[in-house]
């Protein structure tokens, strides 16, 4: 049986922790709120910059030569993986690395050689163990989301990725990230980039749901650097998304951390309880013996 001293230092260390994990429960809220403000702001042009793109692609124009970033290349696939930077976010970064390693036995049992880029020093922890001859650096080798995404970033990463594509290091590009729906539900998916992805829908249903654009300069003109700002659009709007995702896992995490370290403080302390009880039983045991031995 636990010394009452001892249950007393178990609790007291308990309510610290439940105070640190109210704490960050709080603070991963009010980031989820600033994220999810910043994500629902992108979405919209996000759309609307893709709905352009695939406009221009389904009229009659003529484009001798296709961009890298609208047919790919012949180089190896890129993975482009955006995990938490920090831990303490539930499984989160857990089922990232389980998507990516799936997408990589994909490629494996098709015989595709294939290239990882990570953002998020978690996830690079994690993939480094097993993967560590298939890095290729970002920019400046940066890895952690801690001060938040920000566009510059994005264009350099972008400009990075746009350079591999150029000297046939890598044909395509997937990304792997989370997608926030709700503070608890993130959905996590590979996202293609490179090539571009194809709309699904005929000729005739792409005039009735496109509306057709006057453009100046002409179309073909305009698609080269449309196809960047879309590439480097795409990238922004997932790091935003990746952000939001970690911070509800998070605040999700450290409000049943709090719950749990309440309960175990109740069931402590019924035990403390139990413990004080028995021992002031036995003192009075023990002087009502002796009394009667007198």
């Amino acid at each position: 049986m636990s010394s009452l001293k001892e249950l007393r230092g178990r609790i007291r260390s308990i309510k610290s922790t439940q105070k640190i994990t109210a704490a960050m429960k709080m603070v991963a809220a009010a980031k989820l709120r600033k994220s999810q403000e910043k994500t629902e702001t992108i979405r919209p042009y996000s759309h609307k910059l893709s709905t352009m793109i695939d406009s221009i692609l389904h009229q009659d124009i003529e484009i001798d030569t296709p961009s890298v970033l609208q047919a790919g290349g012949k180089g190896a696939h890129l993975i482009f993986v955006m995990g938490a930077a920090r831990g303490l976010c539930g499984n989160y970064n857990s089922l990232i690395m389980k998507e990516t390693k799936n997408f990589i036995k994909k490629l494996q049992a098709a015989g595709q050689p294939f290239y990882l880029a990570v953002v998020g020093r978690r996830g690079f922890d994690l993939l480094n163990k097993q993967y560590a001859d298939r890095f290729l650096f970002l920019q400046q080798a940066e890895l952690s989301l801690k001060e938040g995404p920000t566009y510059k970033w994005a264009e350099k990463i972008t400009g990075q990725i746009l350079k591999w594509l150029q000297t046939g290091k890598v044909g395509k590009v997937t990304l792997i990230a989370g997608t926030f729906k709700s503070v608890l539900v993130q959905k996590i998916q590979p996202v293609p980039l490179v090539p571009l992805p194809e709309l699904k829908m005929s000729h005739q249903e792409v005039r009735m749901y496109l509306p057709y654009m006057l453009m100046e300069p002409a179309p073909e003109d305009l698609l080269s650097s449309l196809l960047r700002e879309n590439l480097c659009i795409q990238i922004y709007h997932m790091m935003l998304e990746n952000i939001a995702c970690e911070q509800a896992s998070r605040m999700t995490a450290m409000d049943s951390a709090t719950k749990n370290a309440r309960e175990m403080i109740q069931k402590l302390q019924l035990r403390y309880n139990q413990t004080r009880q028995a021992h002031i039983t036995n003192e009075l045991i023990e002087i009502i013996s002796g009394a009667q031995d007198l």
